[in-house]
């Protein structure tokens, strides 16, 4: 199927935040009703809140697909499809056009907090599992998630290495200090004797 993407505007806030309650009450299986509801106040909260950079999917004039990137933390703040529109790769290429505006800003790593629906999505697309989370939605209820990451940017061995390089010889500097200062209390302790016995000299 055919369809557009394009960064979303102010005007398209009412069309995304329809979508995305379709989307939750259609495919968040893995939630009851109580979540689900509480989820989509919330969420729908959070798109008129946040400070974040969304794009859409358009097709035949109509918004089928949502994605959104927060911009202080590179974190994917929410991939949503229609329900009617799934399996079209839309939400794959909705994904990677806000990673790429990641890449744009600098970041290496993109972050993501998946619903248990969604993981094997970002999975499927190089995400990797950091743990199991989750947040209480409206202040009351739990909603259970998965932290995923992404490496966006090839990061060099040198640049890998370098932070461990560092601590390496930091810890070493602290070693040898501590040494040196060994050796020259062992020096002045053998040669005090010497020392005292030359000052009693000078004052005979």
């Amino acid at each position: 199927m055919d369809f557009q993407i394009r960064l979303s505007k102010p005007e398209d806030s009412d069309k995304v935040i329809k979508l995305q309650t379709s989307s939750l009450r259609t495919l968040s299986s893995s939630y009851d009703s109580i979540q689900i509801e509480s989820l989509v106040c919330s969420q729908a909260s959070a798109r008129l809140a946040q400070d974040e950079i969304g794009v859409v999917a358009e097709h035949e004039n109509d918004i089928v697909g949502f994605a959104s990137l927060l911009v202080q933390s590179s974190q994917i703040a929410g991939v949503y499809v229609h329900p009617d529109f799934i399996r079209h790769g839309i939400g794959t290429q909705l994904l990677e056009t806000v990673e790429k505006i990641a890449i744009d800003r600098g970041n290496e790593v993109a972050h993501v907090i998946s619903s248990l629906e969604t993981v094997n999505f970002y999975q499927a697309v190089g995400y990797k599992l950091v743990r199991k989370s989750g947040f209480y939605s409206e202040g009351t209820i739990w909603i259970p998630c998965i932290n995923l990451e992404k490496q966006l940017i090839s990061v060099s061995r040198a640049k890998r290495v370098y932070p461990h390089v560092v601590s390496l010889v930091s810890r070493l500097r602290a070693i040898f200090s501590f040494i040196l200062f060994l050796v020259v209390a062992a020096l002045v302790f053998s040669l005090l004797p010497l020392i005292v016995s030359l000052i009693v000299s000078l004052f005979r």
